[in-house]
């Protein structure tokens, strides 16, 4: 993969010359769409110039996928083999603890004998959920939700709408804490209750406020360093003003609440804060969130733990169209510009996605969708051109695949015209066109089609033209899938993690207020970790910002190799914080003991902004100049962490554990890079 230019530069870098149909047809040439037999008409949309030549900011971030669906239902341990054609970030399942009957709690994970002793036991349903994630590096994150049937308050209860706080909860916390150490073996995210506002008292008041934070407390005191901890999945109406909370919203006043805990208890956990949504505009949560979070907690990610595209009363009726999947992708746009969301989760995985009537399992049009985006390469390209309002589109290339995809949420047909230019050569020579369908007879078995999904149609490519045009007719609603691919396996996508064990992602969000209180992203910066790939991201899109992610791992190797593909702009940083680098901090037993920074030429000793994490400070204990990192023209380079060479001498007998951070500030405006690691 050559090194994309600078968004902002108008001439793309040299690509290999390519791309012309197989057939008679020349350079250039335009490829006759296929029309949908269900589209018998349709409204010309005009065209889109997709140049696979020029990058624009962000990536198309594969770490932002994630599913749910509440553990009630044993079909969920048939489902998890489809993961491997989404591979996403992560699992979010919902335990609620007074259902006995569901198969994540049966047997019934806590019990309490006649002298008041606590037992736990293990569950067969968890320990397959928990081992197939693992297996994957997919995340799982379990939303604790009702106290355990023992400490009920059945008077108060009203399931599956309201779930009390516990009748005693020092009890129900130390019950919890032994139960969830049976999975302390590695870091579990634990997202403390749901959706509180209404289900602990049934009303947004201050008393729901307060058992909140209790509980948030209780429970990540009793589960321990080992876990992970997020509160508490807010809803949109939770970002809004309330005259009762003195003109703040729920949200804000949750997390002033936390704060003034953390003073007296500083090593009380907050490691991301949980939003659910379903049918309603991403941007008032997420500002609200963001809002709470301001400027101090800047470490703390937000997760969309449930999202779902039709409002809770339609959420059943509309499972499983293709309104459904046009409509998640326009979400997935928005969400995949907003810098501090680690995951946007889709909480229907079961059945909005796959699908059971009796053994066979239905593919359905989201999840048709996803494995179509999870198919784009990271790099976005430019797209230029109008679309009628309800259609959107994004594109993607590198030199091994190129692809658009197209959405259309209304009821009409839209034909569209994809002039598509600079298409990389494919190594041996030739290519192949795809283009894929979803809509009521493509790949939606709920509705008109079967549960066979392959294109509709495809074309041999040769290497002598580097552009062509494409006429596609998207259904109304439906979605169109174009891709010139020259590889079976793409070395990015398909890649697997690292044989080290992952411990957890870190992430930084660089928040600051304004002088309204108004909260937003410097620079618009992101960093996001792939722990399924091993593929770290950064990209400032301002003049100044700080781009940071990190993972940490145990039995790391002894050398690291990292394939760096870095789009930096030519001039030097004002900016006395530029830095472009990656740091390890090494832990041993008792904590972590030394840090080492390797750099390139953007780098001055005198910088003031710590590391949020590890032995934090502005540099490191040891610098080692890299030039893989130096800013120079090349298109790609590979620098080689000797990590047991610089690491403590007793880092192996304790592990090799390590943070490996990716660090990017302030090096000028559309700066983004990627690595690979291993």
């Amino acid at each position: 993969m050559k090194r994309p230019p600078r968004p902002d530069n108008p001439t793309p870098f040299t690509r290999r010359q390519v791309l012309a149909a197989v057939g008679g047809i020349g350079a250039g040439a335009v490829l006759g769409g296929c029309n949908p037999s269900s589209s018998p008409s349709s409204s010309s949309s005009g065209t889109l110039r997709v140049d696979f030549g020029k990058t624009v900011f962000a990536p198309l971030l594969k770490s932002k996928i994630g599913v749910g669906r509440a553990l009630n239902s044993s079909e969920i341990l048939d489902s998890l083999q489809y993961l491997d054609e989404i591979r996403p970030a992560l699992y979010d399942g919902e335990l609620r603890f007074p259902e006995t009957d569901w198969p994540s709690m049966q047997p019934y994970p806590i019990e309490v004998g006649e002298d008041g002793a606590v037992e736990v036991r293990r569950n067969t349903f968890l320990d397959k959920l928990d081992t197939e994630l693992r297996r994957r590096d997919i995340e799982v994150m379990y939303q604790l939700m009702g106290a355990p049937k023992q400490w009920e308050n059945e008077e108060r209860a009203k399931p599956p709408s309201k779930f009390p706080r516990p009748t005693d909860l020092k009890a129900a916390a130390e019950a919890i804490g032994k139960w969830a150490k049976l999975y302390s073996d590695r870091p579990v995210s634990w997202c403390m209750w749901n959706e509180p506002s209404h289900n602990l008292t049934g009303q947004p008041d201050l008393t729901s406020i307060q058992q909140m934070v209790d509980i948030y407390e209780a429970y990540t005191d009793e589960i321990g360093a080992h876990g992970l901890f997020g509160m508490a999945s807010f809803v949109p109406v939770d970002a809004r003003p309330r005259r009762h909370l003195d003109g703040q919203s729920y949200v804000q006043t949750v997390i002033d609440e936390l704060r003034k805990r953390r003073k007296s208890q500083p090593d009380l956990p907050f490691d991301y804060l949980t939003l659910n949504n379903y049918g309603e505009d991403l941007s008032e949560l997420v500002d609200g969130a963001r809002d709470a979070l301001a400027d101090d907690f800047n470490t703390v990610p937000l997760v969309q733990a449930q999202f779902g595209v039709f409002k809770p009363g339609e959420w059943h009726k509309k499972s499983g169209t293709t309104l459904e999947a046009a409509r998640f992708m326009a979400a997935l746009e928005t969400a995949l510009a907003v810098p501090d969301l680690q995951t946007f989760t889709f909480s229907g995985w079961v059945p909005h996605m796959i699908a059971y009537k009796g053994d066979k399992a239905l593919q359905l049009p989201l999840f048709h969708a996803l494995k179509l985006y999870a198919r784009m390469p990271d790099r976005r390209t430019s797209v230029r051109g109008g679309l009628p309002d309800g259609v959107g589109t994004m594109a993607s290339g590198d030199d091994h695949r190129s692809s658009v995809l197209v959405w259309n949420e209304g009821d009409k047909p839209r034909t569209i015209t994809l002039d598509l230019s600079d298409i990389p050569a494919p190594d041996r020579g030739r290519a192949e066109l795809k283009v894929y369908h979803i809509d009521r007879e493509h790949g939606s078995p709920l509705e008109d089609s079967g549960n066979d999904f392959s294109p509709s149609e495809t074309a041999g490519l040769d290497a002598d033209s580097h552009s062509l045009s494409k006429t596609v007719t998207v259904a109304g609603p439906g979605l169109v899938y174009v891709e010139i691919d020259a590889a079976s396996r793409h070395p990015v996508l398909d890649r697997n993690g690292l044989s080290a064990t992952l411990v957890r992602r870190h992430t930084y969000a660089d928040r600051v207020k304004d002088s309204n209180g108004k909260t937003s992203v410097r620079g618009n910066a992101y960093g996001c970790y792939d722990a399924v790939r091993a593929i770290a991201y950064l990209g400032v899109e301002g003049e100044e910002g700080t781009a940071l992610c990190g993972a940490e791992y145990r039995d790391l190797p002894q050398e690291l190799e990292i394939d760096i593909a870095a789009d930096l702009p030519a001039h030097t940083s004002a900016s006395a914080e530029a830095l472009f680098g990656i740091r390890v901090d090494y832990a041993l037993d008792h904590g972590i003991a030394k840090s080492v920074l390797w750099h390139g030429n953007i780098f001055d000793k005198r910088r003031t902004r710590p590391l949020p994490w590890g032995r934090r400070g502005a540099t490191a204990d040891e610098l080692v100049h890299a030039p893989a990192l130096d800013r120079t023209p090349a298109d790609r380079d590979t620098v080689t962490l000797t990590l047991a060479s610089h690491a403590p001498s007793d880092w192996a007998d304790s592990g090799r554990r390590a943070i490996i951070s990716f660090w990017m500030d302030s090096t000028g405006p559309g700066s983004q890079a990627r690595f690979l690691l291993g």
